[in-house]
């Protein structure tokens, strides 16, 4: 369960990985999808539906991955 500033902050999470690496990575990367995945799921979904711990997880596993390419 999440509160509305948490879902907000695991959207801004996500935009931020992908911003800040969108310039050298492949755009159609796996881990990319995942994340736009994610995030257009969270604009949809109501605050107490989200796990917020297991999520940032998810998203923090995903921007490692990409940083590294």
């Amino acid at each position: 369960m999440a509160t509305f500033m948490e879902k907000d902050v695991l959207i801004e999470c996500i935009s931020t990985a992908l911003g800040l690496t969108a310039y050298n990575n492949n755009l159609d990367h796996p881990a990319r999808i995942e994340l736009l995945e994610l995030r257009n799921k969270l604009y949809g979904m109501d605050p107490e539906e989200i796990d917020y711990k297991a999520e940032l997880s998810f998203i923090k596993e995903k921007k490692g991955i990409l940083e590294g390419l």
